[in-house]
Parts: structure tokens; sequence; C-alpha cells
């Protein structure tokens, strides 16, 4: 057994937080009352008739973050749990004893002892327990997890959806078993910190900012990208396009031709380092330079509609209201305060 989960208690010859049981239970219409009721409604069922089940369930809880070990004590056939897709909620589930086959959308997967999962909201999962399988998840909400990505890529990261497949207690993976593991044990002894006030919200970030690392997802690329770094030799490129033809009538098809690399990862490349999408970032060289020339326009000659055409915009009324949202007056009022009426 991998050491982030070896212990008395952890390796399936007994159950974490023995001090906080919430239910033990022989009957299987309580068990799934009390299950719908802890997570979300959901079908369960034993294969071949109602065989003598020993339920065992425990759960603590910091905040928004909940440690549950489950053990539907079935010493022989198998358990089937259908659950529907969940709104607001990331489970990350370990094997503690014996295997589950677990179906996540159109992907199904064996997870054992020594590995780890996410079930995504959204998702329609099917879990089938084999003999005496015992099993404990970390129940994360959605929002809390989406605002801690993107506070971390710098915008709103919506859409989170880790892989399918189990991961190794490995690296990442292992860290985030073992302070799991250190925060329950301390919470079960009854002599933890871990709930006061003052740190459960820096607990449960390290908890959330460690997941993000120790399973692949949809954002892994930008967030795995150290926050000091350059931005990719793609998006400067773009920026050099841009600064040079800012004028012209530019698409978005012709910047994902010069960058080299998918419409994705231009957009999310621009995310990451620039704050802003490669449209915007057009929009706002365009701004610029129409500033600088109603600034010069005393030497120039030129209108307000001619400095906006001459800048690539074609929607007048959107160039006024943008540019007095970025240079806090109107074009027109930039003319008159050098002179021009």
């Amino acid at each position: 057994m991998v050491p982030a989960l070896a212990s008395s208690r952890w390796d399936g010859s007994g159950m974490p937080l023995a001090s906080f049981p919430r239910l033990l239970s022989h009957d299987i219409d309580q068990v799934h009352h009390h299950m719908s009721e802890m997570f979300c409604p959901h079908d369960l069922r034993l294969e071949g008739g109602r065989p003598p089940i020993a339920f065992r369930h425990h759960h603590a809880s910091l905040r928004s973050v909940s440690f549950n070990a489950t053990d539907y004590g079935n010493p022989f056939g198998r358990v089937i749990v259908d659950i529907p897709p969940m709104d607001n909620l990331y489970l990350v589930q370990f094997s503690l004893f014996g295997a589950v086959r677990i179906t996540q959308g159109k992907r199904t997967f064996e997870l054992e002892p020594g590995h780890m999962c996410v079930l995504n909201p959204g998702e329609r999962v099917q879990q089938v327990f084999g003999e005496g399988y015992k099993h404990f998840t970390v129940k994360l909400s959605k929002g809390g997890l989406e605002a801690a990505l993107s506070q971390e890529l710098g915008f709103k990261a919506a859409d989170l959806r880790f892989c399918h497949t189990p991961v190794s207690l490995a690296g990442a993976a292992v860290s985030f078993a073992q302070l799991v593991r250190t925060i329950c044990d301390d919470l079960d002894r009854g002599s933890s910190s871990f709930s006061h006030t003052r740190v459960v919200g820096s607990v449960e970030q390290a908890l959330q900012r460690l997941l993000l690392a120790a399973v692949p997802h949809n954002h892994s690329e930008l967030f795995d990208t150290p926050a000091a770094a350059p931005a990719p030799y793609y998006v400067r490129r773009v920026e050099e396009f841009i600064r040079h033809h800012a004028a012209d009538p530019i698409t978005l098809d012709e910047m994902i031709v010069v960058s080299g690399v998918s419409a994705r990862s231009l957009h999310t490349g621009f995310r990451r380092f620039r704050g802003t999408t490669p449209m915007v970032y057009l929009k706002n060289c365009r701004l610029s330079l129409a500033h600088r020339q109603l600034q010069e326009a005393a030497e120039t000659g030129l209108t307000v509609t001619e400095v906006a055409l001459s800048c690539g915009f074609t929607h007048l009324s959107k160039f006024a209201r943008d540019y007095t949202e970025r240079f806090g007056q109107r074009p027109s009022e930039t003319l008159k305060r050098i002179g021009f009426h």
C-alpha cells in the first residue's frame, strides 16, 4: 500500500474518521435515503436480491470540503449505485479495500487501492462495488474549486473537467492524499486546528490547488505553467502582427494562422498571459492608435469619423462608447481639448 494511505485505519482493515460515525445500519432503504441526503439523489440496488449488509458511513467536514469513509458491509455480491449528473460538486474517490468499476459518461475504469479519481459534475456515473469494498471520498464544491483555478489563471475558468481515468498516488497526488490523511487523523483525535476560523480557508485552498496539480484537467497546460513565465512565442507573434496591422481589417482566423497554434490554444494563451482575448487586445491597440491620432489632429486635420475609420473601426457609435470607457472622455472631447470644434 502506498504511504499516503497506509495505516491501521487507512489500509482497509479499519475505517478512517472513527470518531465521526454518521450512520450504522442494516437497512438498505435507510442507507439509500441517508446517502441521497449526504451527496445527491441516486439509485441504489444490491445484485442478487437483498443480502445482509452492515453499512457504515463516517463523515467530517471543514467549511465547504467534506470527508467521507464508506463501507456498505456487503460480504458477497455487488452493490450498484447509479448517480445522475451532479450540478455543484466534485467527488474525489480513493479505494481503501477491494475494487470498484466506475462508468462516467462513456468511459469505464477500475479504481483500486493506490489510485484516486475525480467524478465531474454534469455527467451520469455508475459505480459497481465488489465484495467488501470500502472507499473514501472528498467532496468539494464546484464554485470553490473553479474560483481557486480562476485566481491562479487570472481569468474566469468555467467548466473545469478532470480526466476520467484513475491517477496513481505519486507526485502531487500523494501530496493531496497525505494532506487529506493528516486533516482527518487530526480531526479524529479531537485536537485539530484545521477547522479554526483563521485557518480553514487556507486549508481548503491548499486542498483545491493540490487537486488541480494532481489530476489532469482541461486547464492543466495553463495551470502548470509557472506564473512568472514569459508569454509563449505564439502570443508574442500575434501581438507583433496586431501592432503592425492594427488599422487593417484583421480577423481572428488570420491571427490563428499567424500564431501557428489552434484557436483554443491562442485564446487560452492570451487569457493566461495577457488577461484578455486576441480580439479585445486588437480593439485596445486600435483605441490607443485612435487616441494618438486624435491628439495629433491639430496637425493632421482629421475628424473623429476619419480617425475611427483609419484605425479599423467600422461602427462609429460602438467606437465612441469603447473610447469613452477606455479614456474617460468622448472622442470629440479629445478634439475640443486641443482646439478643434
